[in-house]
């Protein structure tokens, strides 16, 4: 039998049977053996090969961008939710697709030119401004780079730039110029009505079917949110030292040892009077002299209201070195003149309030909060066991909450963690946190984890109801569902009024008109443009009076609840030489924006691949 297999083994037959196999299995079973990207490579553009270190490089770039940007360091989950991850990728195949093509036209940089282009960078200059090689060696390895690989990184970048010069001085057309200045400089003016709810207000109520046909068509905004109901127990240090009892002789220790915190600096109220030039100022240098008050030279200057007064500051507070030196060097009510580079100034202390070291009794709640605290901090890791031995025996945390002056606080706690604003010992930041570990915990769990917040503070909590989300019944909800209808009937007669004015204005009359029939006040504004309606007209009626000529009608819901019912009666077109934002904007950034399209259609032709594992290893979601 198995010579028999051998022996077929060998034939043709067999070897083209296999090998029909092996393309079978590659293609549909083990796909990774032929086609897939090696754990080293993050992605392929084109045959270039994006490496899991460059892409860690910037990776870990972008998220100290971030980070430095929101001051708050992403998670791996975070960092995909931001697109951190796909943006390093876009950023490092865009770098790859050009590198394709300028190897493709011979492009780049000669060792020689490298090497000119290394000695002249200043961060690699030594203290005589020049070229250090054990400087370079220092900078490469603190940014993690070999040498080769930075040459590399030059050599491939001056490619890059190569490319780049070819969008140089693009400009922008004519008519692109045009239609931006017109776009931004363009003007309307219009005549407007509009219709306040207050007098369409409908005040009868539905007919019992029209209700509930109205119920029925919007029963979701008759919905309940799902409520869980918990105990919450915050054990902080602030929690904590509440209840904490201090003596009189503990208080005057703690004093004693933080006095050197209870000293007050020397403060002054500083006022500045800025002068134009040296003949304004000659009379306060000769009132300074004279002993002439510094109220009787400003009004005899007339210049009370140019007087500004900079506060009640200490020396430590004021960042303009002079100023601080002048008004720390007089006595009260003393001013003197400053001549600096801006011209004069004269600057005046009216007040001084003396520093040193503050008594106890002024600082006593001070103290005594700083020994409850210190306290405290003493007990709670012990507390914290006594409660979780409480929780693991399935007795109540009431019992020792209420032997440490803890307060536990009964909740019907709902997602957006809304009722967790009045607890004033839960730390800030921490509303999310607490909500998503209650919504998490499973009804059934006699014992809840206990909710981490980090720097010992921590929230216990018992759940004792899940109240789930559901349709509630017109029964519960009759008053809410009848207002909501008579809204409805209020905005559709409000929306039939706007249709029967635009409708008269389209046969030939007008906005003043149609309005004094029907008893409202027509207004006319002042020409306005897409960016600069202000105030008197509602962003969003001066966008849709842009979307017809001069005659055009139409009507506007605004964010206020009226309608607005408008014409526009006169258009005023930009001038070749009115000022555009959007047409400069355009003209600075064309050269750019080509630039980036070109990149797109690029890796769009090369083609990209991305390996998930590698790169989820990388941000550290496996």
């Amino acid at each position: 039998m198995l010579d028999n297999l051998r022996n077929f083994g060998r034939s043709w037959v067999a070897k083209v049977f296999l090998g029909v196999l092996i393309i079978a299995v590659a293609g549909f079973g083990i796909p990774s053996v032929f086609l897939d990207l090696n754990a080293n490579t993050v992605a392929r553009v084109g045959d270039q090969n994006i490496s899991v270190r460059d892409f860690d490089r910037v990776y870990r770039n972008q998220v100290n961008q971030f980070a430095a940007q929101t001051g708050m360091a992403p998670s791996a989950q975070q960092a995909v939710s931001f697109g951190i991850p796909n943006s390093a990728i876009a950023r490092l195949a865009n770098d790859a697709s050009i590198e394709i093509l300028a190897r493709d036209l011979g492009l780049g940089a000669s060792d020689a030119k490298l090497a000119e282009l290394v000695r002249q960078d200043p961060n690699f200059a030594g203290a005589l401004g020049l070229f250090d090689a054990s400087e370079f060696v220092a900078m490469l390895r603190q940014s993690g780079y070999t040498e080769t690989e930075y040459l590399n990184l030059q050599r491939r970048a001056a490619g890059r730039e190569q490319i780049g010069t070819i969008f140089e001085g693009a400009s922008v057309p004519q008519v692109a110029l045009d239609i931006a200045r017109s776009y931004d400089g363009d003007q309307r003016t219009i005549e407007y009505v509009e219709l306040n709810p207050v007098l369409f207000s409908v005040v009868d109520e539905p007919s019992d079917e029209e209700l509930q046909q109205f119920f029925t068509e919007n029963q979701t905004r008759f919905r309940t949110v799902e409520t869980r109901s918990v105990s919450l127990l915050p054990l902080t240090v602030d929690a904590l030292a509440q209840d904490v009892e201090v003596t009189e002789e503990e208080i005057a220790a703690e004093y004693e040892r933080i006095a050197g915190q209870f000293v007050a600096p020397e403060r002054r109220a500083i006022s500045q009077l800025v002068l134009a030039d040296a003949e304004a100022a000659q009379p306060f240098i000769d009132g300074a002299e004279s002993g002439a008050s510094f109220a009787s030279v400003v009004s005899e200057a007339g210049l009370q209201t140019e007087v500004a007064s900079l506060g009640t500051l200490a020396e430590s507070q004021i960042t303009d070195a002079n100023l601080a030196q002048a008004a720390f060097g007089l006595e009260q009510n003393g001013y003197v003149v400053l001549e600096g580079s801006n011209g004069y100034r004269v600057v005046w202390v009216s007040a001084i309030e003396e520093g040193g070291q503050q008594p106890l009794e002024v600082v006593r709640d001070q103290v005594e909060q700083s020994v409850a605290a210190r306290k405290a901090q003493d007990m709670l890791f012990d507390v914290y066991d006594e409660i979780e031995e409480a929780r693991a025996a399935f007795q109540p945390i009431s019992d020792v909450a209420e032997q440490y002056g803890l307060e536990i606080y009964d909740l019907d706690l709902t997602a957006d963690g809304a009722q967790l604003a009045d607890i004033a010992t839960l730390p800030q930041g921490s509303t999310q946190t607490i909500t998503d570990a209650v919504f998490s915990a499973s009804p059934d769990a006699r014992v809840t984890p206990a909710i981490s917040l980090g720097s010992n503070r921590t929230v216990f909590f018992e759940l004792s109801e899940v109240q789930p989300a559901r349709d509630q019944t017109l029964d519960e909800v009759r008053d809410e569902v009848v207002a909501a209808w008579q809204d409805l009937q209020t905005d559709m007669e409000m929306t039939r009024t706007a249709e029967d004015i635009v409708a008269a204005i389209d046969s030939g009359s007008d906005v003043f008109t149609v309005a004094a029939e029907r008893g409202q006040i027509p207004q006319s504004s002042a020409p306005f443009s897409r960016n600069s309606a202000g105030a008197a007209i509602d962003p969003d009626v001066a966008q849709a009076a842009f979307q017809g000529g001069e005659g055009y009608a139409n009507y506007v819901s605004t964010q206020d609840g009226d309608v607005v019912v408008f014409q526009v009666t006169d258009v005023t077109p930009a001038t070749a030489d009115t000022p555009s934002q959007v047409a400069e904007a355009l003209q600075v950034d064309f050269p750019d924006l080509i630039f980036a399209n070109f990149v797109e259609g690029l890796r769009s032709d090369v083609g990209i691949r991305i390996n998930e594992e590698a790169v989820n290893r990388v941000i550290g979601l496996e």
